[in-house]
């Protein structure tokens, strides 16, 4: 079934701010507890990573570390 231009708009606009929650979760975070979840791939709460918190994490990272 083909979705609506605009529930694919409506779909995007939904991914694009559970990003910018997560980046908005992590900017503030230290370096040494952005290297301990890069390192272990889990939140504070022990939990894998969903694509969401990887993709935040990745871009605070390289904010940090100048990468």
């Amino acid at each position: 079934m083909k979705l609506s231009v605009a529930s694919q708009w409506v779909a995007f606009e939904d991914h694009f701010q559970q990003h910018a929650n997560q980046v908005e979760h992590l900017r503030h975070a230290r370096a040494d507890a952005v290297a301990c979840t890069r390192k272990y791939q889990t939140n504070e709460d022990g939990t894998r990573h969903s694509q969401f918190e990887r993709s935040a994490l990745i871009e605070r990272h390289c904010e940090l570390f100048c990468m």
